[in-house]
């Protein structure tokens, strides 16, 4: 039987739809922790974008070399890279939408929704990576 990397997927997205604006705030929690670590709240965001940028780019080579090495895909490998890749797009695409002076001073009464819709730039992202996913690992079944 082989691994089916479109269904999880697609429910994942369905998941993703209703849950942007929950890991906006863990984003937005995280700026107020490092806060009270006297990290500069620009600083946080640009360090944020650089980072989820990274991860973005990363996780998908990461998700692949993990799956030839060990010829299994899994359910939980799949929600996990799904989970991860979903946050890091949404926090990477956010850096194009504003900036941390806009996200931490605010004008143009921008609070922070630019990061839901960039959560939702994630989901067709997510659906692409599990045809690529699909594609390249059909041989090992």
């Amino acid at each position: 039987m082989k691994f089916n990397f479109l269904k999880p997927t697609l429910i994942s997205c369905v998941i993703g739809v209703f849950i942007p604006g929950f890991t906006a705030i863990l984003f937005f929690l995280f700026q107020f922790l490092t806060n009270k670590l006297n990290i500069e709240c620009e600083t946080y965001w640009k360090s944020l974008w650089i980072l989820t940028t990274i991860i973005s780019i990363v996780s998908p080579i990461f998700f692949i070399k993990n799956i030839e090495k060990t010829k299994k895909p899994t359910l939980a490998k799949l929600t996990f890279f799904n989970f991860i890749e979903y946050i890091s797009l949404q926090g990477c695409f956010a850096q194009f939408f504003t900036s941390g002076k806009t996200i931490c001073y605010g004008s143009g009464s921008q609070n922070g929704l630019e990061l839901v819709f960039t959560a939702w730039l994630a989901l067709p992202i997510l659906i692409c990576f599990s045809f690529i996913f699909k594609y390249r690992f059909e041989k090992l079944e």
